[in-house]
């Protein structure tokens, strides 16, 4: 052996020592990437399962909004149509407390002309134990009477009430 090939197999050997070493550090790196890789596996696992419970708590959102919507929607309908219903009994309302206006100072021109014309004034208790006698039977005396004795006038009409109407008549008969 020539001192060339003596060379050559040193060269060789030191070459082959660095691929010993090189593959060893090769085989612990590709260890650390294969348990890297079921931890990445078991991360985009956990990351789809997320990604799945996310979705159908979305969906469950999107349910809830629609539900809860749809009962805003119609609280909204029958909140604008009591406005409604109401804005028209205020309207009946006031021509009703016009009309009793106009015939609670008709009643007092009426009465102011009868005492006028009479020449003879009946004493005070009179008027008084009048008075007594139709606050007992529910009569007031600047109203005209009920043209059916026991039945109210808004009662004579045969029409159908509105739950407002009935509400507000069930308040007013409490207080």
């Amino acid at each position: 052996m020539t001192a060339s090939e003596y060379t050559i197999e040193i060269a060789l050997c030191i070459l082959l020592g660095f691929g010993i070493f090189y593959s060893i550090h090769l085989g612990r790196a590709l260890a650390v990437l294969r348990r890297d890789r079921r931890e990445l596996a078991d991360l985009v696992a956990r990351l789809d399962e997320s990604g799945r419970r996310a979705e159908d708590g979305v969906e469950k959102l999107r349910t809830a909004g629609d539900v809860s919507g749809r009962s805003l929607s119609r609280m909204i309908d029958q909140s604008k149509m009591l406005q409604g219903e109401l804005e028209s009994l205020s309207e009946r309302a006031d021509a009703i407390a016009e009309r009793l206006e106009m015939l609670i100072r008709e009643n007092k021109f009426s009465e102011k002309e009868k005492t006028v014309a009479t020449v003879e004034i009946s004493p005070v208790e009179d008027v008084v134990s009048d008075h007594r006698a139709d606050t007992e039977r529910g009569v007031l005396p600047s109203l005209p009477a009920s043209p059916t004795p026991g039945v109210r006038p808004y009662e004579q009409r045969l029409r159908q009430r509105t739950a407002a109407e009935q509400d507000l008549i069930r308040a007013l008969r409490m207080s």
